[in-house]
């Protein structure tokens, strides 16, 4: 009698049991953003969703932080075992241990980090070509009267240099902790310190705003993206570890650019379209958008500096792509289709943008990074950007002049010479104007 009367309230198809959990979802429910689909089709029947896809709304944002403050307050832990600092190691025991069947994580598994041998250490060979074209790049720049560096970036490139260059040589092991352990200026750099250790309270407390952002961009992101980021181990920077996927701010921004372009291009991710990224940093953008478009080739234009530490970490995270650097277009006059697509990434120096052929690109990015150059630089480069644009510009800058910092011209100034159907025009998340346009060639 007992044994019918417990499967009756736990197993049979109008269990108690099953109204009960539909009550408790459905007050949960009140926490879920739109993006948590949750339905039955029965009355009375809902069953809560594997924790790996609820997103959360503001009050469930506020809900888990607090959960957690508390709990690394009172225990220096987060709420979830599931939810830790890592130190920018990569642990590949660890990983494999994961219980995905608990519906903490994604199955199959999602996260970049399970798709790219990063552990591989680069031969000499290649170090050495990074050597001689960085040699190069800093001689042909010397040399260039189209574009001047800021006072700013003066400064970056002195720090650069101090890091990178050992008695004009390159400095393996800082190249190897260069997300982790480098004093720079440099945003691109310095905004990947922001987590300094994995037991600090301090640190599990402000690593808290990275869980708060992940929920809020899920409302605007492809979730196929969302779950899809995770930063490279290369760099060793150190990262909340949430859902199996390693954050940072620099990862979801960037996230958030891979999705933008995705949703408001027409470009198809089995073609081989060219795709060129100017002040790509070290490449952390160029690095997701090659795991959707994977067929394409990635061009990089930056300072010599950031060309070693772009060339270093694209070729750790995708040791069989084949990379070409300045020396390789020394004898070249012309970057058309046919040279750019023998390669998967082409990393150059600022001047190198001349040789690309006028309507090459299908997509040409700048985010962030035109706004802390002079206007000269500015000009250059956006007079290029309109030469060799086909298709797309993608820009996210600032709006205004920043005269106390960059002394430049914001994105309201800018003179655009060809005319530009906007697909995307808004601030973004960041507070820089965003603008997406394709070119019109009426």
């Amino acid at each position: 009698m007992l044994s019918k009367i417990k499967y009756y309230i736990f197993k049979s198809y109008h269990r108690p049991s099953a109204k009960i959990l539909h009550i408790f979802v459905f007050i949960k429910s009140l926490f879920f953003n739109k993006k948590t689909k949750i339905f039955s089709e029965k009355m009375f029947l809902l069953k809560n969703p594997p924790d790996s896809i609820i997103y959360l709304n503001s009050i469930g944002r506020i809900f888990i932080i607090i959960l957690n403050f508390f709990t690394i307050i009172l225990f220096n832990r987060f709420y979830s075992k599931n939810i830790f600092i890592d130190n920018g190691e990569r642990q590949d025991d660890k990983n494999k241990d994961l219980n995905f069947r608990d519906n903490k994580h994604v199955w199959p598994k999602q996260s970049l980090k399970y798709f790219e041998s990063s552990s591989k250490q680069l031969d000499k060979g290649f170090i050495d070509l990074i050597q001689k074209n960085y040699n190069y790049n800093i001689k042909l720049i010397s040399s260039e009267k189209d574009f001047e560096d800021s006072e700013w970036w003066k400064k970056c490139r002195e720090e650069y240099q101090h890091e990178f260059l050992k008695n004009e040589k390159l400095n393996l092991l800082a190249l190897e902790n260069f997300r982790s352990k480098t004093k720079t200026s440099s945003a691109i750099i310095s905004d990947l310190s922001y987590l300094k250790s994995s037991v600090n309270r301090i640190d599990k407390i402000k690593s808290l705003s990275l869980i708060n952002l992940y929920h809020k961009l899920s409302e605007y992101l492809d979730l196929e993206i969302l779950r899809l980021v995770s930063e490279s181990y290369v760099g060793k920077n150190i990262c909340l570890n949430y859902r199996d996927q390693r954050l940072s701010h620099t990862l979801l921004r960037h996230a958030y650019f891979s999705s933008q372009i995705l949703k408001f291009t027409k470009l198809n991710p089995e073609e081989n379209n060219i795709i060129v990224d100017i002040g790509g940093g070290y490449g952390s953008l160029i690095r997701i958008l090659k795991h959707i478009f994977k067929k394409s080739t990635f061009i990089i234009f930056e300072i010599p500096e950031a060309c070693i530490l772009a060339t270093y970490f694209l070729k750790k995270n995708f040791p069989n792509c084949k990379i070409g650097q300045a020396l390789d277009f020394e004898d070249v006059n012309l970057i058309d289709s046919k040279q750019a697509k023998i390669y998967d990434f082409i990393v150059l120096p600022q001047p190198k943008i001349k040789l690309v052929a006028d309507n090459l690109t299908d997509l040409t990015i700048n985010t962030i990074s035109m706004g802390e150059m002079t206007n000269k630089t500015q000009n250059f480069y956006l007079n290029n950007i309109e030469r060799i644009t086909k298709k797309y510009f993608y820009s996210v800058n600032r709006p205004n002049p920043r005269t106390e910092k960059y002394n430049a011209q914001g994105f309201y100034n800018w003179n655009f010479q060809k005319r530009w159907n906007t697909k995307l025009y808004n601030y973004s998340h960041t507070y820089h104007i965003e603008f997406l346009g394709k070119k019109s060639f009426d």
